[in-house]
């Protein structure tokens, strides 16, 4: 606990005190038969310690309202400053008549409840941004390797491109950028929900905000100290976090409703009991309607509990762009994915490789080939064999590749004898469309796993087919988790591919709509809508732009193309699909305990100033039962998401493909 939240704790804790025990001699003296200058003496004496409770308490109070009213805003300090003002009126009007109940200490209460409430909302909000907080300290600084070898601790924001910064085992990695030298398991679970490290060599990409475990690594940075891809997700949630949305802007708009109102009751209430019974009893009674009005609820729990829902979206790796995303998650009744980049990630994998008996080469040797010939080729084929190799000792290199539009590629290989031979690896429909290779190539085919789908890829040496290989797309982890997860919350679940077979594969008991262009999906989504199902879209591709963007909510994976990440709502760093899902209930959990404190703060205040007005309650009471219901739905919006429907999903699952050579 930092030491100005401590030093806050023994204000209030001090100046409770204080009110309690002033109010426990006053309720003695009011209820006693004293003499005149005995009441009088004891109620200076709690005049007093009101007093001293302001002087502890009550700067951030006056500051607020000072701040509030040059703005013309009615806020919850002008509430309690009316409810303190009220009392202390009244007790000075009945102390200098010598007639009615002095109550001095009731806005020495008041002064505690609005601290307390205030600083548990601090609280709250500290934790909720801690772990940014946490990220932005820790990398806050880097450790500069200069030219001479030499190493200095250099503020982050004075890195530039092409340096190159150590980092220490344990520590977080403070740039985006390159591994120079060094290896180590790196945790990317803040950017990639990944549970598991992965090991990081030279060559490998890193991101700022990610741990090396074990290794002492040096990383040239691809960009200035303050434009990494953490600095943007960080600025985004900061972003939302400061924007109210529809929820808080409708409690703002009802609390400026709400105080006039409260205000005017008040005045009515003490009016009518003044010129019925006494002015002392409408004193009285006003300034019970003042205690019992509650709008912490509008002006505390709302912003709370939002703030707790966008920290959770945020660590499971959802950053919002739009401050109403949580409230469009939660109204989101139909789930669309796109497959390709959403379902499946953006790296393809080999799942099959069959070689042909006469080949010369086994399994693995070729595999040591063809990752040889595709290492550092960026089409999405060859990820699926760069680093493949079996490691065997082969003397077979890559003199001379080079790419044959819209076949492949072929390689000139030598050995260490100078042997030579052409390895062709592409389209089957192309190298293998007749004569001999076709005639192997069907033959072949026929041993490929039968339970595997994926794209055929067709791999000759010197003319020869010597083996066929299946490239499919990797799932993310989770699917079968993810579709019953969608399923207990209420959720149609659509998958939308341009794929017009191949997206229907191993989706399991979904609807899949197949064939789509960017056309046809803006048709559906704009269908669905007008049916009354808000849409939740999931996409990647430039092609899914337009329906992201005529979708009540959007989520944009962050590997896809700018232009989706510019249109959506939310951007994607996770890897885990079940995250989708636990966003979808952590955000209703928030719009849930947001409408509950609303309708709880409503029937509350409704019954406690009619209950007020009618001279029922006793100011005392009024202001324990105002501090109660603060304090109630303060907890509930504090401890949103510990449990229950937010942890839904459960854990993540990791599936691992089929991946067969034979």
């Amino acid at each position: 606990m930092a030491s100005a939240d401590r030093a806050a704790w023994w204000r209030i804790g001090l100046g409770a005190v204080l009110a309690v025990n002033s109010m426990t001699v006053d309720l003695a003296i009011n209820t006693s038969e004293a003499d005149p200058w005995t009441r009088t003496a004891i109620h200076i004496g709690v005049l007093v310690v009101t007093v001293v409770v302001f002087v502890l308490l009550g700067a951030p109070l006056a500051a607020a309202s000072w701040r509030e009213a040059r703005r013309r805003r009615l806020t919850i300090e002008a509430m309690f400053v009316l409810a303190i003002g009220g009392s202390l009126g009244a007790s000075l009007v009945a102390m200098l008549r010598g007639e009615g109940a002095v109550y001095f200490e009731v806005a020495a209460i008041l002064m505690v409840v609005y601290s307390l409430g205030q600083q548990l909302g601090r609280t709250a909000q500290r934790r909720a941004v801690e772990a940014s907080d946490a990220w932005q300290r820790e990398l806050a600084s880097c450790q500069l390797v200069e030219a001479d070898g030499r190493v200095r601790a250099v503020p982050v924001a004075e890195l530039q491109a092409g340096q190159v910064v150590e980092v220490q085992p344990g520590r977080l990695i403070p740039a985006d950028g390159k591994v120079v030298t060094g290896e180590a398991f790196v945790r990317e679970t803040t950017l990639t929900g990944e549970h598991f490290a992965v090991v990081r060599r030279p060559g490998d990409q890193v991101w700022a905000g990610t741990h090396a475990v074990d290794g002492l690594l040096q990383v040239r940075a691809s960009s200035t100290g303050t434009s990494r891809r953490i600095d943007a997700i960080l600025a985004a949630v900061e972003h939302a976090r400061a924007t109210p949305g529809h929820l808080q802007r409708q409690a703002d708009r009802f609390i400026a409703i709400f105080l006039p109102a409260v205000a005017s009751v008040s005045v009515l209430t003490g009016v009518g009991w003044g010129l019925a019974r006494g002015w002392s009893v409408g004193l009285f009674n006003a300034m019970a309607v003042l205690l019992v009005a509650c709008p912490c609820a509008l002006g505390l729990a709302t912003p709370l509990a939002v703030w707790r829902a966008l920290g959770a979206l945020a660590r499971r790796g959802l950053v919002p762009h739009a401050a109403d995303a949580v409230e469009r998650l939660a109204a989101a009744r139909t789930v669309v994915l796109d497959k390709t980049g959403t379902i499946t990630e953006s790296a393809s994998f080999l799942a099959d490789l069959v070689t042909h008996p006469d080949a010369g080469l086994s399994s693995h040797e070729l595999l040591d080939l063809l990752a040889r010939v595709e290492a550092g080729n960026p089409h999405p084929l060859a990820v699926a064999f760069a680093g493949r190799g079996g490691g065997t000792a082969s003397t077979w290199r890559p003199e001379r590749v080079r790419v044959t539009p819209g076949t492949g590629l072929e390689a000139e290989m030598v050995d260490t004898r100078d042997h030579r031979m052409v390895l062709t690896l592409g389209a089957p429909a192309r190298l293998c469309a007749e004569g001999e290779p076709a005639t192997t190539w069907a033959a072949l085919r026929q041993r490929l796993h039968p339970g595997v789908r994926g794209q055929e890829v067709a791999v000759l040496l010197d003319g020869r087919v010597a083996a066929v290989a299946l490239v499919a797309e990797r799932p993310r982890p989770g699917w079968d988790a993810v579709r019953h997860a969608f399923r207990d919350l209420g959720l149609d679940l659509v998958v939308m591919s341009g794929d017009p077979e191949a997206a229907r594969a191993g989706l399991g008991d979904v609807e899949v709509l197949a064939g789509l262009g960017p056309e046809g999906k803006l048709a559906e989504v704009q269908r669905r809508q007008e049916a009354g199902h808000p849409v939740l879209f999931v996409g990647d591709g430039v092609n899914d732009a337009a329906a992201m963007a005529a979708s009540f909510v959007s989520v944009a994976v962050q590997e896809g193309a700018e232009l989706t990440r510019e249109v959506a709502t939310l951007s994607w760093h996770g890897r885990h699909l079940q995250d989708l899902a636990a966003a979808v209930a952590e955000s209703r959990v928030a719009v849930r305990t947001i409408r509950s404190n609303l309708r709880f703060a409503a029937a509350y205040n409704l019954t406690g100033v009619t209950l007020a007005s009618a001279g029922i309650l006793h100011p005392i009471v009024a202001a324990l039962l105002m501090t109660c219901s603060s304090l109630v739905v303060t907890w509930r919006a504090a401890g949103l998401g510990e449990d229950g429907e937010a942890d839904a999903s459960g854990t993540p699952v990791t599936l691992k493909p089929v991946e067969v050579t034979r």
